[in-house]
């Protein structure tokens, strides 16, 4: 039995992973401002405290735990202060990281942003991608455990609190138009169960470094609209003057999965659970 702690346990991904691990057998804590319902099940306890918070941290740390995982690290500044608390009290450092920490384009490697040669700013306002890049750079110069970061582009699923994908949804379903400004840029994506899936992954197995997770396959923006037209049994307006919409892409944004296939992870295909995530968004 593995102990487990994870910021961001209770609520999309974080929930799912949080379930997963539990079920599998670990001894799973979950770190919570009690705003949210933390996931019952066996093998699951919660514990009251702020990811910002020194105090929270160090009185984390009074235990060893063989695995942390860190879903809601957005700056250098928090990396520091885990990374300070844990020393010596864990045995892999998980950090959820983003395909944001890239500047947009196609088939994204892991090499196209190396935080090893990235600099860092403590005192710094940042915003989210920018936050991140700091955030693996800190942790991979300074953190005295081993460290995973996954880069995860947009999550789909029914537990998506963004609603981005929603939006869509319910412009369609309400025949209002859809400000793409290039429809035909493709986008890769990743399923919140897969998403919990491959950090469970990386958790077990032998790597370290950072790593691109998203689905198999490719989709362009103005083909997901078609597709949710399509379930909604609404005809699609895609203009292109006007405010971007959520995925709204310049370019053609995706990451290569390439280095984790080689080690030895298997994606599903984006073309098996896409319909199924539309369909799952319209009954919200």
């Amino acid at each position: 039995m593995r102990k487990v702690l994870i910021f961001g346990g209770s609520r999309y991904f974080g929930k799912r992973l949080a379930l997963r691990l539990a079920e599998a057998g670990d001894d799973v804590t979950i770190v919570t401002r009690g705003q949210l319902q933390v996931p019952e099940a066996e093998g699951i306890r919660s514990v009251k405290g702020d990811r910002q918070s020194v105090a929270t941290l160090k009185d984390l740390a009074r235990e060893r735990y063989d695995l942390v995982y860190d879903n809601i690290c957005f700056t250098p500044y928090q990396a520091k202060i885990a990374s300070d608390a844990f020393m010596g009290k864990v045995g892999k450092y998980v950090l959820t990281s983003t395909m944001s920490v890239y500047a947009p384009g196609p088939d994204l490697n892991e090499s196209d942003f190396n935080p090893l040669h990235y600099e860092y700013h403590l005192d710094a306002e940042h915003d989210y991608g920018q936050g991140k890049r700091e955030a693996e750079s800190f942790l991979f110069h300074r953190a005295s455990f081993p460290v995973v970061t996954v880069r995860l582009p947009i999550v789909l699923g029914p537990d998506d609190y963004t609603d981005r994908l929603k939006f869509y949804v319910d412009a369609i379903r309400n025949e209002e138009p859809v400000v793409l400004h290039h429809p035909e840029a493709r986008m890769g994506f990743i399923s919140s169960a897969e998403a919990a899936g491959f950090l469970e992954w990386v958790g077990r197995a032998n790597v370290t470094g950072p790593f691109n997770a998203a689905s198999d396959g490719l989709i362009s923006i103005g083909a997901l609209m078609e597709r949710i037209g399509q379930h909604v049994g609404k005809p699609v307006q895609i203009i292109k003057d006007g405010e971007s919409s959520p995925y709204d892409s310049d370019v053609d944004y995706y990451m290569s999965i390439a280095e984790a296939k080689k080690a030895g992870y298997v994606f599903t295909q984006l073309d098996d659970w896409i319909d199924r995530v539309i369909l799952q968004t319209m009954r919200k």
